[in-house]
């Protein structure tokens, strides 16, 4: 316990600089000079950064900021982009959309003066055929088609009749009888050649009515 004490006193004394640092303690000499050669051997490991570091590291610095300030046109356009959008803007385009839409709708609608043009007069048409099993209608006011103009027979026996709304003007029309037999209307005031052997009737409508017939 004695000797303990004593090691403690001589080490105190040392670590005090009561003692020489060339006369350590008898019984720490070991121990410090293992303690000393660790000291000394990390210290020597160490090497302070000179002033290439600092050259480098300003060097870093100044390059970032210089691509910071001039980005290049690839790293902009991959770069996500962030788009704060109002909605104030968004009801803006929707109504510029819905305009340009209407304007392309009405640009093919048929215009006022046009409609009243060509105006469309009911014209009534009669056909006494008692042994016919179907009539037709078929004219200029329907590029002669042999459908879409059935002609139905009437209260009176043997009369087929058909009403249908024509455009003001001059029209050569006929009837296909049985769909095989094209006849011309008996009651028609004005016929015409239609250049290939065969008489066209021709009816006149006018705003009124028809003109003639």
């Amino acid at each position: 316990m004695s000797s303990r004490n004593e090691w403690s006193h001589e080490t105190q004394a040392y670590f005090d600089g009561e003692r020489a640092a060339a006369e350590p303690p008898p019984r720490e000499r070991p121990g410090a000079d293992r303690l000393l050669r660790g000291v000394t051997a990390y210290a020597a490991s160490i090497h302070a950064p000179g002033a290439e570091l600092d050259d480098r590291i300003m060097a870093r610095v100044r390059e970032r900021g210089r691509a910071r300030a001039h980005p290049s046109m690839w790293r902009w356009l991959v770069a996500p982009q962030s788009v704060r959008v109002r909605p104030v803007v968004l009801a803006l385009a929707a109504s510029l959309v819905f305009l340009v839409w209407w304007r392309d709708r009405t640009a093919e609608l048929p215009s006022a003066p046009q409609l009243a043009a060509t105006p469309t007069v009911l014209v009534r048409f009669e056909l006494l055929a008692p042994r016919a099993s179907s009539v037709t209608l078929a004219g200029s006011f329907n590029e002669w088609g042999t459908e879409g103009m059935p002609l139905t027979p009437s209260a009176t026996p043997g009369l087929w009749a058909v009403t249908v709304p024509l455009p003001v003007g001059e029209h050569e029309y006929l009837f296909l009888v049985d769909g095989a037999k094209w006849m011309a209307d008996p009651s028609a005031q004005a016929q015409v050649d239609d250049g290939f052997g065969r008489t066209n009737s021709v009816i006149v409508v006018g705003p009124r009515g028809v003109v003639r017939s």
